[in-house]
């Protein structure tokens, strides 16, 4: 295993987590809005210039990996309901 490998597990697993999470959000909770999920997807921005301080590089590679997941999910979404806009 390589001594870097840990950053590429960290990101993966904190990447499909969010993936999980908004996906089951998106199921089970009627409430939840692509608003909600671009909201999120600025407070992760947010939380990313917030870090002029030193915060080490496990959060680092979260907020990353968060910020990558709900693009991923943001965008999926989108596209999803220009295709059912498009359906007679």
């Amino acid at each position: 295993m390589d001594i870097n490998s840990w950053r590429d597990i960290a990101y993966n697993r904190k990447f499909e987590t969010t993936v999980k999470f908004i996906k089951g959000m998106r199921l089970n909770n009627p409430d939840f809005t692509i608003k909600d999920l671009e909201a999120m997807l600025q407070c992760e921005y947010e939380r990313e210039g917030q870090g002029w301080d030193g915060r080490g590089e496990v959060v680092e590679i979260g907020i990353q990996a968060n910020i990558a997941a709900i693009q991923k999910e943001l965008l999926a979404w989108k596209k999803e309901l220009e295709q059912n806009n498009k359906q007679p």
